[in-house]
């Protein structure tokens, strides 16, 4: 089994504004504009990592070596959001030549977690050269809008935020610094999706 996933655009959308943070911060002064922005990015990078999922508009390649590889997408949207559309699937068949497999073959629920490709009716999958990633499938993931995005994850964001700029190295004297608070982690668990790993 294999099964890997290339982020082909990827999305440098947040889900928490410059304003929205530094009102969290209470920070009235423009010195850190620029390093809260990129607290606010690695924030939404730090929920997508934990959470398995893509928040925000990704176009993503996942490349598989057989047909059973394809039934889990590797990268889903948050839970519960639908957020997600594969766009098409291509394959190397038994002579080694690339095919588009047409859409009226397999269904997509994207409302599991995680989101799952199955055939539709009575179709059946093509033989496929024996090589690796013989499959890609082509699929973009995660919401168009921060509007869009649950509210619990914006402020696990936002505490994610404060922890950055509050502990900016990794040894403080004095103070224990968890790699992600607890109180982000209990924002986030809810959204947590469990998928197989990359193999």
């Amino acid at each position: 089994m294999g099964r890997r996933a290339y982020i082909e655009t990827p999305s440098t959308a947040v889900i928490n504004t410059q304003g929205e943070a530094k009102a969290h911060l209470r920070v009235d002064f423009t010195d850190d504009d620029t390093y809260i922005d990129s607290l606010c990015l690695a924030a939404k990078q730090t929920i997508e990592n934990y959470c398995n999922v893509k928040l925000l508009r990704d176009t993503i390649i996942q490349y598989c070596d057989k047909w059973e590889d394809t039934k889990e997408l590797y990268f889903s949207p948050s839970l519960n959001s639908a957020s997600l559309d594969v766009t098409k699937i291509k394959f190397y068949n038994s002579d080694n030549a690339v095919e588009t497999w047409e859409d009226t073959n397999y269904t997509v629920d994207n409302f599991s977690a995680p989101a799952t490709i199955s055939l539709l009716g009575t179709a059946s999958y093509p033989n496929l050269y024996n090589r690796a990633n013989a499959i890609e499938v082509y699929y973009t993931c995660g919401a168009t809008s921060a509007a869009d995005i649950p509210d619990q994850l914006k402020q696990a964001g936002l505490i994610l935020i404060g922890n950055m700029y509050e502990n900016r190295q990794e040894i403080i004297v004095g103070r224990s610094v968890g790699s992600i608070p607890m109180t982000a982690r209990y924002l986030m668990d809810p959204y947590k999706i469990q998928t197989l790993g990359q193999c």
